[in-house]
């Protein structure tokens, strides 16, 4: 099942997965990050949240790892894009 998420194919994933950061957001406070989308990859068949930076910059991350690290952003995330039908 597709979501809205998932407006591109698999193999045009955002460029994220290529794209190696110049700065280490482990510097930065993980509660001060903005979920800014999230994205399934059927080959890994895994979900990355893609992360915006209080400096601008959007990291991607493996979903798990964004539970540990900042759940009440994720939490907000949901509450978000939850439409009840």
């Amino acid at each position: 099942m597709r979501t809205r998420s998932q407006k591109q194919p698999v193999n045009q994933l955002s460029s994220a997965h290529e794209v190696k950061n110049t700065w280490n957001e482990h510097d930065v406070e993980w509660s001060y990050s903005v979920i800014d989308h999230m994205e399934f990859d059927e080959s890994t068949e895994k979900y990355y949240v893609f992360l915006k930076w209080p400096n601008g910059q959007v990291s991607e991350h493996d979903r798990e790892e964004v539970y540990r690290r900042c759940p009440q952003q994720m939490l907000r995330f949901y509450e978000r894009h939850i439409k009840f039908v």
